[in-house]
């Protein structure tokens, strides 16, 4: 028992002593410099993993195995690397007897970072034991009770709380790890309502925290690291409620709303909440060579999540990372008296300015009068709405959006570079609004084709990330071809979007009319005649990644009524979840179709029954699978007449040349059953999460979407916070030079 305190103590201590390095002067550092420092802390952590994937920390090898894994991945190694996998088999191995706050907080990090549907029971298992931990006080201590995942959904059958006063550094790891569960379903607003009381009625008079809570006979001084820990914590709680609030907004639409936006503008005119960030003003000035690590990630983690570039007057980053670099010892390592593992994990995830918990950036100011804001513009100008940002915005600005809405769009069109994304913690809504067309007077769409549209990009590139199109256009006394995106010459790219219908009015999610290479990421699609529809003309490439698709067509391919008609068109699938009546839909005098399709999850009534350019023949078309599992009454066909000579996997495989070798014929159970005619906005991705009862889901890794990285809000939160967006960012800026 003694052994156990002892090493306990010890672990704490080295994420929050102070560095036995003498202070120097701090040089400015250049991006070069940081991205070079990062390489060598990876490096080194890499070359420190034991063969059984662990890292070494005596009495936390779960909590440092987790924290190096988790440091790595957020510096760009990827889930696939054989060094997250072998990580990730230590901490589950370990799983059955883990009890420690600090193991358990970590190993949910790490194992919602890695995203494996394998992992929710795990996650829920010891976010319950988190919640068991929790003392009367508000606050954990360095062990939890053994708690079962399923006393979650009785909290009549929890453990009575205990009364150990706990300190704040365990309780910021512990509320860590349980915002992130609660990303799994997990309901956490009674643990956060206890939180949100210990640091209201703790704060010291300077403003800052203390580790330990102060009695009648001892008066516990400020601590940095813990100042921004009692900030984090606060934040995270006030971050719980509002979304209790938004979760009661689907019921109550205008009322909560206004509830919503109160609520997130009393937290930084807090009074309690505005002192503490001033006395962590004070700390971030003191930033030096000396300064731990663990507050300087501490610091790293509150400055990222409230989008602050400063605290106080000080530049945070800039001075931490110089302090970082002054630091580093050869071996790409830093180090504190208790080794070199954690410092280096915090290290390297400060330089990265790794967000964990992006979704809850917006509770610091709340929703500001002008929701449409120039970002990349220098003086960052606010409009009221988003033809007039557009109107003002030059080539290649970015536009953010500050705002839930639902935001009324009058067919916009963007004829220039241009992104568009949700400000952070935002969803924002678009819907189609009537306006007026070129000549001025009021839109009819029945008459006029180039209104009937909520965004058309007709030049350049347009970027849109985490905006919802919810698409249910007026009753217009006759049947309308709608378009909720249409790209009309140039590019799309589309990152954690979603675009649904429930009115039936059969719209197009998106069209592409003009040859273009387009690409769709970790999008939602409900609803419509279908997801995607493209005209047959010229060369277009379109790429879709990582999404949920459900449509009566997926893929319609129109003959184009222009001479060009005829060019090639590759369309390339990776990794999506599938359900529709029909998955290709081709005009047979359109040349030149190939498709690929990798680790999709297909549910369609009929995969390509007018996929064929010719009977029997697979001249003008190709097809290259691998890793899909398909769930198909009707293969292939042309006109809608099936071609009786293909009526399984094995003949499918054999018509195309033997190019789809990988994949399996098998039933396809989701979470929900969903009618393939049944639409509405209030469907989610998790709905087509693979039944964990379904036979695919335990002998197929890596198919269909991951659903919690998918569509906007809380999917596109998840995604930004990780490395990933930053390579999406960065894959961007190459394809536009």
């Amino acid at each position: 028992m003694r052994r156990h305190l002892l090493s306990s103590v010890c672990f704490v201590s080295s994420l929050w002593a102070v560095s036995l390095i003498s202070a120097s002067t701090l040089q400015a550092q250049t991006d070069q410099e940081v991205t070079a420092s990062r390489l060598k802390g990876i490096e080194f952590l890499k070359s420190q993993q034991q063969e059984d994937g662990s890292w070494e920390f005596e009495g936390h090898p779960v909590g440092i195995t987790a924290l190096c894994t988790l440091a790595l991945l957020e510096n760009g190694i990827p889930v696939s690397d054989s060094v997250i996998q072998k990580g990730r088999a230590f901490v589950v191995k370990e799983s059955e007897k883990l009890n420690s706050t600090y193991d358990l907080a970590l190993a949910i990090l790490l194992l919602s970072r890695i995203g494996d549907r394998e992992d929710k029971l795990l996650i829920r298992r010891f976010a319950a034991r988190l919640i068991a931990g929790q003392s009367t006080t508000g606050g954990w201590s360095y062990t939890c009770p053994l708690a079962a995942a399923s006393s979650l959904n009785n909290p009549r059958g929890r453990l009575k709380l205990g009364t150990s006063p706990g300190d704040n550094s365990c309780t910021q790891f512990a509320v860590l790890g349980l915002w992130t569960a609660s990303r799994s379903n997990v309901n956490i607003d009674d643990s956060m309502s206890g939180v949100a009381r210990r640091f209201v009625e703790t704060q010291n008079e300077d403003g800052g925290w203390p580790y330990k809570l102060s009695t009648d006979d001892m008066k516990e001084p400020s601590r940095n690291s813990m100042t921004l820990a009692g900030l984090f914590c606060l934040t995270v709680a006030r971050a719980t409620k509002i979304r209790s609030l938004q979760e009661e907004q689907n019921k109550v639409e205008a009322a909560a709303r206004g509830a919503e936006q109160k609520e997130g503008d009393t937290l930084v005119s807090d009074p309690i909440f505005a002192k503490g960030l001033e006395m962590a003003g004070k700390y971030a000035a003191g930033i030096s060579a000396s300064s731990a690590r663990y507050f300087l990630w501490s610091t790293e983690r509150v400055g990222v999540l409230l989008g602050l570039e400063k605290l106080g007057d000080t530049d945070w980053f800039s001075k931490g990372a110089a302090a970082l670099i002054a630091t580093q010892k050869e071996d790409g390592s830093w180090e504190d008296s208790r080794g070199k593992l954690a410092d280096t994990s915090f290290a390297i995830l400060f330089l990265r300015k790794a967000n964990l918990g992006s979704d809850i950036s917006r509770m610091l100011n709340g929703e500001p009068a002008k929701k449409f804001q120039i970002h990349s513009q220098a003086k960052k100008p606010e409009f009221d709405s988003l033809e007039a940002a557009i109107a003002a915005a030059k080539p290649g600005d970015l536009i953010r959006v500050n705002g839930d809405g639902p935001f009324r769009i009058p067919h916009v069109t963007v004829d220039k570079d241009l992104s568009i994304e949700a400000g952070f913690g935002y969803s924002p809504v678009f819907e189609y609004a009537r306006g007026r067309n070129k000549l001025g007077l009021r839109a009819r769409p029945e008459r006029d084709p180039n209104v009937r549209h909520i965004l058309q990009v007709t030049k350049g590139t347009l970027a849109l990330e985490g905006i919802r199109f919810e698409f249910d256009p007026p009753e217009v006394g006759k049947e309308v071809p709608w378009v909720a995106i249409k790209v009309d010459g140039g590019n799309l790219r589309m990152l954690n979007c979603s675009v649904s219908e429930q009115n039936d009015k059969g719209m197009a999610a998106v069209q592409f009319t003009r040859p273009t290479n387009s690409s769709i990421t970790n999008s939602f699609f409900v609803g419509g005649r279908a997801a995607f529809e493209i005209e047959g003309t010229g060369k277009q490439t379109i790429d879709v990644d990582e999404s949920v698709i459900f449509s009566r067509k997926i893929f319609s391919v129109l003959k184009s009524p222009e001479k060009s008609a005829g060019g090639s068109i590759n369309l390339n699938l990776s990794r999506c979840t599938i359900q529709g009546i029909d998955g290709f839909v081709f005009e047979r005098f359109v040349k030149d179709i190939n498709v690929k399709s990798d680790h999709c999850a297909w549910k369609v009534e009929n995969l390509g029954l007018s996929m064929l350019s010719q009977r029997g023949a697979k001249t003008d078309r190709s097809y290259t699978g691998d890793g899909n599992v398909y769930d198909v009454d009707v293969w292939l066909g042309l006109n809608g007449t099936a071609d009786s000579s293909v009526k399984d996997l094995k003949s499918w495989n054999s018509f195309w040349g033997n190019t789809d070798e990988t994949s399996l014929a098998d039933t396809l159970a989701f979470n929900l059953r969903r009618v393939n005619t049944s639409f509405n906005h209030r469907y989610t991705p998790a709905d087509w999460e693979l039944s964990e009862t379904s036979r695919v889901a335990a002998q197929v890794t890596g198919l269909g979407a991951r659903t919690s990285n998918v569509g906007a809000g809380a999917g596109f939160s998840r995604f930004r916070s990780s490395i990933l967006y930053n390579e999406w960012k960065e894959k961007q800026v190459a394809e536009a030079k």
